[in-house]
């Protein structure tokens, strides 16, 4: 089993709302989803607490790259256009990393690359190698 099968084993969240870690390695995730009914709002459209959770989801890889947990301290998301199906990914690049405090920038975006939504996170490291 790789390292994203084992992750996402691990992670019964993601599982539950059917994330998938695509990688994590220097500083840099990505994760994917493939709509379904469940991913919809009442319009149609992939419901913004999803697309905030995908970026969540990848703010968080990218932070463990380094081996330490995190948390989510706190999370910007602008929402830029949406999409009813198809597959949406999330990518996630460590923009500075100190001793607690690990700021990640993310993208959201379909399958054809147009960006969704772009966000920033804040992760705190609550467990120090």
């Amino acid at each position: 089993m790789d390292s994203m099968e084992i992750y996402k084993a691990d992670n019964h969240f993601m599982t539950y709302n059917a994330i998938e870690p695509v990688s994590a390695a220097d500083d840099a995730s990505e994760v994917r989803l493939t709509l379904s009914e469940n991913s919809l709002n009442l319009k149609g459209y992939v419901h913004g607490g999803l697309i905030m959770t995908l970026a969540d989801c990848a703010a968080g890889l990218a932070a463990r790259c380094d081996g330490r947990d995190y948390v989510t301290q706190s999370m910007n998301v602008n929402f830029i256009s949406n999409v009813k199906e198809g597959t949406i990914c999330a990518k996630g690049a460590v923009v500075s990393r100190g001793r607690t405090v690990v700021i990640v920038r993310v993208t959201v975006a379909d399958e054809n690359g147009r960006l969704m939504a772009d966000a920033t996170a804040n992760m705190f490291c609550v467990r120090r190698s």
